[in-house]
């Protein structure tokens, strides 16, 4: 691929999403387009850009290609004891949870069962899922899943909250019942705002991958949604401490999260 062609898509891909594609990660682009182009049945790059600008189905499909993150169930055990703490206090009351990206909806529904098994009214709790990728969030609601995908899960909690289908665990509706997916993007302030306030946020191994501008975007959104005093959980290589002043570190259990600070309410 030109590098013209590769400045051209990696733009497209950082206006769309926020996520940065420098010339080092050069292959993985060249890859995933060669793949969509195959798919597509187009030969001539020139063409497939047209079509990228011009078809928004073709333009979801290549993001979701671009966008493919590894996920499991308990993933980042620490930090979900931290929550097992948090979600506690819960007991009784309500309580909305965020978790963007969701992906194929490992990490929400991890988060279910982590309320289901702490808590004696876990129906008062609320979880949101939320993805820019389409096809993710298909297989997020589908709820099937590979061996990979559970081999974390503690046998009990594996064989209380799924179905084995012939070497695929499929989640129990008591698990699904507790989720809701949407697609959206984190940098989209008017759709961010429409998802309501949460009492805990987790947002993991999303902000490396976008410039300054589009991490202090997100980081605003993030606090938007958030109740005051409500928890923000980050992926353990990623700290606010260079992007954003505007949450306070905390300590809980043995992880680390971000509190929202009291504000007046400005919506």
């Amino acid at each position: 691929m030109e590098l013209r062609y590769f400045r051209e898509i990696s733009q497209l891909i950082n206006r769309e999403t926020g996520i940065v594609f420098d010339e080092r990660k050069k292959y993985f682009v060249e890859a995933r387009v060669k793949e969509h182009m195959d798919e597509l049945g187009i030969r001539s790059l020139r063409d497939y850009l047209v079509l990228l600008k011009t078809d928004r189905n073709v333009l979801e499909d290549f993001i979701s290609k671009i966008t493919v993150n590894e996920t499991y169930f308990y993933r980042e055990f620490r930090q979900l004891e931290a929550f097992g703490e948090i979600i506690k206090k819960y007991d009784g009351k309500r309580a909305r949870v965020l978790s963007i990206p969701s992906s194929t909806g490992e990490e929400p529904y991890t988060l279910a069962i982590v309320v289901l098994e702490l808590l004696e009214d876990p129906h008062a709790i609320h979880i949101v899922g939320v993805d820019i990728d389409k096809n993710a969030i298909s297989k997020a609601k589908e709820g099937i899943y590979s061996e990979r995908s559970v081999s974390r899960l503690p046998e009990p909690y594996l064989r209380k909250y799924f179905i084995n289908l012939n070497g695929k665990w499929k989640i129990k509706d008591v698990v699904k019942r507790m989720v809701r997916f949407y697609v959206g993007n984190i940098l989209d302030r008017d759709f961010m705002k429409s998802l309501g306030k949460f009492e805990v946020v987790f947002c993991r191994n999303l902000l490396i991958y976008f410039d300054e501008a589009s991490r202090r975007k997100a980081v605003e959104h993030l606090y938007m949604v958030l109740e005051n005093g409500g928890y923000l959980f980050l992926g353990s290589a990623e700290s606010l401490s260079k992007v954003s002043p505007i949450f306070r570190p905390v300590r809980v259990k043995d992880a680390i999260a971000y509190v929202k600070e009291e504000e007046e309410d400005e919506w």
